[in-house]
Formats: C-alpha cells, structure tokens, sequence
C-alpha cells in the first residue's frame, strides 16, 4: 500500500523535504525570500507545528542539493528528510 507521501510524490517531478531550524513567526516570509529565485518551485510549505519545522517543495526541476545551498546562502539550517 503507498503511503500519502508517495502518492504525492507521483503527481509532481520533485518532492522535496527538508528539516530546518527556524522558530520564528516570520519564517514564512523568510523562506518566502530565499526561494523567490527558484521560478519552477510549484508550491512550498513549512509546518510550523512539527518539531522539525518540516519544508515541503513541489518542483519540476530542483534537486535538494540545490535547494540546501540555497538555504544555507541564506542562513537557514537545511537538511532532506529521505522517505
């Protein structure tokens, strides 16, 4: 049986999932800012209820190392959560 995530993850190229550090109310809009460059970014989420303050992208193209550095350039913690 396939799980939600795998699921998901058949309906776009890349989905990519991240652990972050950021605890603030403004992170949003922090990661807002960082991914702005990236065009071929479908959708992204943070869910700022689990402890791990897990990002989700949805992308045609991005590879997670991309993303990461992306993160780090802007001084967030980053790290991809394998399934």
């Amino acid at each position: 049986m396939k799980s939600e995530f795998n699921i998901m993850r058949e309906q776009f190229k890349n989905v990519l999932v991240f652990k972050t550090d950021k605890k603030v109310l403004t992170y949003q809009e922090m990661v807002q800012e960082a991914l702005m460059d990236y065009k071929d970014i479908i959708k992204w989420n943070v869910d700022m209820d689990d402890q791990d303050k897990v990002l989700r992208i949805e992308c045609d193209s991005l590879s997670a190392e991309e993303i990461i550095l992306k993160m780090k350039q802007a001084e967030f913690f980053c790290e991809e959560l394998k399934d």
